[in-house]
């Protein structure tokens, strides 16, 4: 079981935090969320994302490696 599936909370990441999950840049996240690739949700001004969005995305990665 991935870390990521062993989080009870937060259940929401900013930006900079899913991109830490992710292991990978800012600029990253922003053209994923860009291109539709991963899920996001707005609370007032705030971008986030939900931990169960970030897990759909690297079950689609992994699903589209094999």
């Amino acid at each position: 079981m991935s870390n990521l599936e062993q989080i009870s909370s937060p259940t929401l990441f900013t930006v900079n935090e899913a991109a830490e999950q992710l292991r990978v840049s800012r600029w990253l996240l922003y053209e994923l969320i860009r291109s539709n690739k991963l899920k996001t949700l707005t609370i007032g001004s705030r971008r986030l994302v939900a931990a169960d969005d970030l897990l759909d995305f690297i079950r689609q990665r992994k699903e589209g490696e094999t």
